[in-house]
């Protein structure tokens, strides 16, 4: 199994603290929340792992180098411009058509999540928190044994629960997956768009289920966030 992480952004809500480390780099009770990703994949497995930077590249480089030399990292040299579709673009040659967990590098969550989602019942599974609502979050609709949708729009009535932003592609899921966000960036030029984008437009091809959450997690974007986060990882 592979792994692919992307932990580009600048983490304006995060400043002054983002002002000298990227995103993922924020630290929760003195860890760091891409090298507690890092352990939860470590700890089930997984070392075939790319980790996408941006913001503040070279230090996020310098610390996976000297603490998970074996992890690969590209950079995403346009992160001011695009957003997190483009991050997984850059790695397509290394994951299309590949087996391979997908995560954003701002959530903060237990290793018993990728335990649960490496089972075998999960082929194309996003990892739900079923039956809450928070309205920054991806949401997501379930019917006749599928997901359906998966959108930040969703109202709260139709939802199903939240995705926690960690994602498992089968190999044929993953090939439909790529394809589409080439065409995002290669076709329509659009660079600014969410991996769930492209992710929502395959549903109708590739049947995905829903990994319940088993464990822990939060994404971290403002300061109430973190706060939370280190009562809730104490």
């Amino acid at each position: 199994m592979k792994a692919l992480i992307l932990a580009a952004g600048m983490g304006t809500r995060l400043r002054p603290i983002t002002d000298f480390k990227p995103k993922c780099m924020v630290e929760v009770n003195g860890v760091p929340i891409i090298f507690k990703q890092l352990d939860n994949l470590i700890q089930n497995g997984i070392k075939d792992i790319t980790v996408v930077a941006g913001y503040k590249a070279d230090m996020l480089k310098n610390a996976l180098n000297k603490n998970y030399p074996f992890v690969d990292v590209i950079v995403n040299y346009e992160y001011e411009t695009t957003n997190n579709m483009y991050s997984a673009y850059l790695a397509r040659s290394s994951y299309a058509g590949k087996e391979f967990l997908l995560m954003n590098g701002d959530v903060f969550f237990d290793e018993s999540v990728i335990a649960e989602l490496l089972k075998e019942q999960y082929v194309d599974s996003i990892v739900v928190e079923k039956g809450v609502f928070f309205e920054e979050s991806m949401k997501v609709k379930f019917n006749k044994g599928r997901i359906t949708e998966i959108s930040k729009q969703i109202p709260k009535n139709e939802a199903y629960g939240v995705s926690i932003d960690v994602y498992k592609f089968s190999a044929e899921g993953s090939r439909i997956f790529f394809n589409k966000i080439i065409e995002y960036v290669e076709i329509k030029k659009d660079l600014i768009q969410w991996t769930e984008v492209a992710l929502n437009e395959i549903l109708s091809e590739v049947k995905f289920t829903p990994c319940p959450l088993k464990g822990r997690w939060i994404e971290i974007d403002d300061f109430n966030d973190l706060k939370k986060a280190e009562e809730i990882f104490i």
